[in-house]
This record gives structure tokens, sequence and C-alpha cells, in this order.
């Protein structure tokens, strides 16, 4: 079956965003698999669309303004919590414990929603609460997938506030934890920040490729035995990798 104009143009602005560097015609040609004439008339719909720009003075082509536009204006109008609800919700449902979305606000996590677990006994997390990011799994998940620069800057002068026996409290094991969370895709929080609560967090990517939010999991370690949450991590970062795919992001 002959494509249609529209699966070609989609096709032409893929291979126009995931090149290094702009290309130019011939070079479009070659690596589009389109013919000189196609070409041309796709690039002409694209440039007058907004799609695609020419710079004139490289002969190059890049991505267009609209593309640009189109991407702010549907991160600008989700709702994270909207989006997210219907995996916290099932999450919930299949173990029974808490759940929670939470983001980034600076040194700490801003939890959006909670659901609480069947077995509650006192959330110790509410909706506008805030934790430090070196004590929560959902703190790890979220310095982990930031670019290096980023959590360098962050890290400098950061006060390891000590809540328990085993919070973290100094910069070298927090980078080591850093660095097992981007190994296992999660994080697991052992009663860092309280005796009785243990959580694991999952990232919710933005299309950078960098965690926009985080899905996490807790419970009263009486309750649920860490091997039983850590045998949830999967599910939990199969829900967060489907919430980012709602929002358009990507994993890094």
């Amino acid at each position: 079956m002959q494509s249609s104009i529209v699966s070609k143009i989609m096709s032409l602005v893929t291979v126009i965003s995931e090149t290094r560097s702009p290309m130019s015609f011939s070079e479009l040609v070659q690596k589009s698999g389109l013919n000189k004439s196609t070409l041309h008339r796709l690039l002409a719909i694209c440039t007058e669309e907004g799609l695609v720009q020419f710079d004139k003075t490289n002969k190059v082509y890049l991505l267009g303004p609209k593309v640009f536009d189109l991407v702010r204006n549907a991160y600008s109008g989700y709702d994270i919590q909207t989006i997210a609800l219907g995996e916290m919700t099932q999450l919930h449902d299949q173990f029974g414990a808490n759940v929670t979305l939470g983001v980034p606000s600076g040194f700490e996590v801003v939890y959006l929603r909670v659901i609480e677990g069947k077995f509650a006994l006192g959330s110790t997390q509410r909706p506008g609460m805030r934790e430090p990011m070196h004590c929560s799994a959902s703190g790890k998940v979220l310095m982990a997938f930031l670019p290096e620069e980023i959590v360098a800057s962050k890290l400098q002068g950061y006060e390891f506030t000590k809540f328990t026996d085993r919070t973290i409290t100094d910069l070298a094991t927090f980078k080591t934890a850093l660095a097992k969370v981007r190994v296992d895709g999660f994080a697991y929080n052992d009663r860092e920040e309280y005796d009785h609560f243990h959580g694991i967090s999952a990232p919710i990517f933005n299309h950078l490729g960098e965690p926009a939010a985080v899905l996490n999991i807790w419970s009263l370690v009486q309750t649920h035995a860490t091997d039983e949450l850590l045998s949830w991590a999967p599910s939990l970062m199969a829900a967060a990798a489907r919430v980012t795919g709602l929002i358009g992001g990507k994993a890094p």
C-alpha cells in the first residue's frame, strides 16, 4: 500500500528531529529514502506549516517553530495528577499499600496526591507534604536521573539532616545510592526518615528524559516485609513508564 502524505511528512519530520546536526537537501534524500521531487514537495508543505525551517546561510533543514509550540502547549496543558491517577489506583488495588505521586521542588519532594493503603495507621504523607531529597525513595529517584552537572550543583553544600539511624548523612554514600538507583531503575527507602516506614519509587520522565515526577509505594515494615515490597518494583516501574508515555516523555 502506498504511504499517505501524512505518514511521509511524519517520517520526514522524525528524520530531521533525530539527526545530531542539521542536514542538507542531498543528505535528507539519502537519509529519508525519498526521491528528490517528493522530498521537495514535502519540505515545501512542512516549511509552510512551520514544521520545518530552512537555514539559508548553511543551506540545511531544522525543526520548525510549530513543533516546539506543540510540545510547549502539551506540557503546559496536562495535569499530571489526572494522568497518573489510573496507574496509582491500579497499584493501590494490586498491593493494598499507600501510593503517592510527587514532584521536585528545590531540594525537596512535594506530594500532589496520596491514596492511602488498606491498613494505613495514620498517614505520614499527605497532599502538599514535603520530604528532603536524601532520605526518601522519591528524592533519590528525582536526583539520580538528572544530568550530573545539575546533581553536583544541587548537592554543593547540601545538609544531610539525620532523622533515623539509617539516614544517609554524607555525600559519598548518597552518590553511591544514586548510582544504584540508576542501575536498578527505582529507589528504596529503608526507614531513613521514619523508623517504621519504607518505600519504593520510580521516575516519570519528561520529553527531555529528565524526571518530572515520581510514583511511590510505601508501607509499614510490620505490614509488608522488605522482600515483599521490593517484589513490587517491576509493577511500579511499568506504571511509571506508562505515565511517561502518556505525557510524551522518554526514558534517558
